[in-house]
């Protein structure tokens, strides 16, 4: 007669050798799924060692050359934003802001946290006369952090270019007035530049 401890122990080594033999091909497979994501780590380190050749280029006032540097980093990894960002300073050295533009948005596309894309493209958008959508750009930067000092900055120096301008506007339209004989039009059209401007 075979006792319970003898069925017992039957039934564990069955089980070992079951979950052995089935379990042992599933993970081997899940290791070779795992082992190709780690081939593709040594493209970082190539792609930071372009960035430091750009850097340096940079330095050198060759941004250029800084720019080839920056964009083979890219192609490497297109999710460093400062890969973007580098390059769009590099852009704006060389007034290229059609360039500088899109280099901006790769980089906050990159990484939508990444504050500096914001002020990289507000940059670009502004030196274009965009300054709706330079307003837009500081705007966003600031919703990801309130508290930064340069898009605040640059949103508080463009708030009083507007303002400026639009003062100038009404005087313009007012001095047409009066050239035209419309003299209370006139008077009318400076009263609203003077509030304007009051609140300078």
């Amino acid at each position: 007669k075979i006792s319970s401890t003898h069925t017992g122990l039957f039934h564990l080594r069955f089980l070992f050798y079951f979950c052995f033999f089935f379990f042992l091909p599933v993970l081997q497979s899940t290791r070779s799924t795992i082992q190709p994501n780690t081939v593709t780590m040594p493209g970082h380190p190539r792609a930071e060692a372009f960035k430091t050749e750009g850097n340096k280029y940079f330095k050198e006032g060759s941004y250029k050359a800084a720019i080839a540097k920056y964009k083979e980093a890219t192609a490497i990894d297109p999710n460093v934003p400062a890969y973007w960002s580098n390059m769009a300073a590099c852009y704006e050295k060389i007034s290229d802001y059609e360039e500088m533009e899109s280099a901006a948005r790769s980089c906050i596309k990159a990484d939508k946290a990444f504050v500096k894309g914001y002020f990289r493209l507000a940059t670009a958008l502004k030196a274009k006369n965009d300054l709706e959508g330079c307003i837009k750009a500081l705007e966003s930067g600031l919703a990801v952090d309130s508290s930064n000092a340069d898009l605040k900055k640059m949103k508080k120096d463009l708030t009083e270019l507007q303002r400026a301008e639009q003062v100038a506007a009404f005087c313009r339209k007012a001095e047409d007035q009066m050239q035209n004989g419309d003299i209370p039009g006139a008077f009318k059209t400076l009263e609203l530049a003077s509030r304007l401007d009051a609140g300078n």
